[in-house]
């Protein structure tokens, strides 16, 4: 297993980028989500520290639930979607990962402008790769990163 963290997993199987993560969380402890409506429910039961993975329009949703609470250690935001001037530093570690310019994903500047808000790493997803190998080590280093105190913990 990769970590021993959970993963709150928000996708949308029916695109490419959800299908990737949902690939990419297979068999590490997950907890897939179908909508960012479900994330405030899914927190109230929630008793333990979680990696946060979501794409697309679920990422600013999602964070905007998580954001303000603590067991959220890390997120791995894929192709992100919306506002990079309303977005602002994240308390936890964070990876923005995309693909290069391509008409079926969001603008690397707009991936960017959100990493560049978020305070996040961006990471550039190969042209030929598989995004999921290109992943796995990236999404290993933030669970690992997300083990360790954040600011102001002891």
């Amino acid at each position: 297993m990769l970590n021993r963290l959970p993963l709150l997993l928000l996708a949308d199987g029916r695109l490419p980028d959800g299908r990737t993560l949902q690939a990419l969380a297979r068999g590490q402890g997950v907890f897939a989500l179908a909508a960012a409506a479900a994330v405030p429910a899914w927190l109230q039961a929630a008793s333990m520290p979680f990696v946060l993975l979501a794409h697309g329009d679920f990422c600013l949703p999602a964070l905007a639930a998580v954001r303000g609470d603590g067991r959220c250690r890390a997120a791995l935001l894929l192709s992100p979607q919306g506002d990079p001037l309303t977005a602002r530093a994240l308390p936890f570690p964070a990876l923005v990962a995309c693909h290069r310019p391509d008409p079926r994903y969001p603008r690397l500047i707009h991936a960017a402008g959100l990493a560049t808000a978020w305070q996040a790493r961006l990471q550039l997803l190969s042209a030929d790769g598989d995004p999921v190998d290109e992943l796995a080590p990236l999404l290993a280093e933030l669970v690992r990163l997300a083990g360790q105190p954040l600011a102001g913990e002891c």
